[in-house]
């Protein structure tokens, strides 16, 4: 496997990362064509699935009451159902899941995670979920952290993994650092694109996620937030597609 899934489910969990709606989907279909998939909330998979080809898959986002930064940014409750997924004729659902052990809402979590890797398999459904370990209100991104968080969701059968990519050095000890991750579990492992940062930091991110045996990245603020979407999009298919670091850090530069 090696993926490539636009992650359009950012606004509906208050993180306005473009606020027109129609410059949003504008975005999104600029770099559609370099992707295989498009992973999104209700509205934007409904209103994108239609324009997609045949060969790219559709992810309906579950869970997005755990509005960023609330009080309540914990208590992630279901806003869509794997039966809404399966009447759409979506691929799969993805599932979101953070892991506080100081917080006693972990436990409904997982609760809610297991439901729904039921629900899905029994609708024959795919299930893209997304374990995160949570640490004083953010994301935990050491490499222990984030193999825990994957290992857990694996065992309770999650058949595909989005996690972030370790908070290692670049270079050796991050292609390592994603190998452990790779390693821990017995299913296809998704690297996130997180926020829109600099071109070189992402790609070159992305190139060890590859070179560390991620089957593929899930990438969203990242590329729709850039000013050339589909420039972004290209860059990272690049990589996917064998192209050595040097050479995509040069054709980024030359698009600037």
């Amino acid at each position: 496997m090696s993926a490539i899934i636009l992650a359009a489910d950012h606004r509906a969990r208050g993180i306005m990362t473009v606020e027109r709606y129609d410059d949003y989907l504008a975005a999104l279909r600029a770099a559609l064509p370099c992707c295989d998939g498009l992973m999104a909330t209700v509205k934007p998979l409904a209103d994108l699935a239609p324009e997609l080809r045949p060969d790219q898959t559709t992810w309906l986002s579950l869970n997005r009451t755990g509005l960023a930064g609330s009080a309540f940014e914990l208590d992630d409750r279901l806003v869509a159902t794997c039966a809404h997924a399966a009447a759409a004729g979506c691929t799969g659902v993805k599932h979101m899941t953070r892991i506080d052990r100081d917080d006693p809402v972990t436990a409904a979590a997982l609760e809610l995670l297991g439901r729904v890797l039921e629900e899905a398999r029994v609708l024959g459904l795919d299930v893209m979920v997304e374990p995160l370990a949570w640490r004083a209100g953010a994301v935990d991104r050491a490499t222990d952290a984030v193999v825990e968080a994957a290992v857990i969701a694996h065992d309770m059968g999650a058949p595909l993994l989005k996690v972030p990519v370790p908070a290692a050095p670049p270079g050796t000890e991050r292609v390592d650092a994603v190998q452990r991750v790779v390693a821990s579990v017995g299913v296809p492992v998704l690297f996130l694109g997180g926020p829109r940062g600099d071109r070189d930091s992402l790609l070159r991110e992305i190139a060890d996620a590859v070179a560390g045996g991620a089957a593929g990245m899930a990438i969203g603020r990242s590329v729709y937030q850039d000013p050339c979407p589909g420039e972004v999009a290209g860059l990272v298919r690049a990589l996917f597609d064998g192209r050595p670091i040097d050479e995509v850090l040069t054709k980024a530069a030359s698009l600037r």
